[in-house]
């Protein structure tokens, strides 16, 4: 269960990322304006993108991908996550590794839909 490895290191990801929020909050004023909302927001699109990727990863699994591919799309999901939270939180702004995280994110999505579809159609 290759999927089962890229859950627990996105598991341990989500509650870095909600422990950063609340740390952005109890430091209020000590924080500049844009963090507390760049904070939330990185966390927030995690929790929107992560579930299905992960849900996708494992049917992609299930459905006899080889390994290989499950756990290149696993690398590149966490990947993903992470320059999208490290780019969310260097600066208010785009900036290159919040928009290579996001639109990886998107693509990587994209390209595991199409591998289902594909898989579907196969059997």
């Amino acid at each position: 269960m290759v999927t089962l490895l890229y859950a627990g290191v996105l598991a341990l990801l989500a509650v870095l990322l909600a422990n950063l929020v609340l740390y952005v909050r109890l430091r209020g004023a000590k924080e500049p304006d844009w963090r507390a909302d760049a904070t939330l927001r990185v966390q927030a699109n995690f929790v929107e993108n992560v579930p299905l990727a992960l849900l996708l990863l494992l049917l992609l699994e299930l459905s006899g991908l080889p390994s290989i591919a499950i756990h290149s799309f696993g690398c590149v999901l966490v990947l993903c996550r992470l320059l999208h939270a490290w780019g969310m939180s260097r600066n208010p702004g785009a900036n290159y590794p919040r928009l290579i995280g996001a639109q990886g994110t998107f693509v990587l999505l994209s390209c595991m839909g199409v591998a289902a579809i594909y898989l579907y159609l196969l059997s």
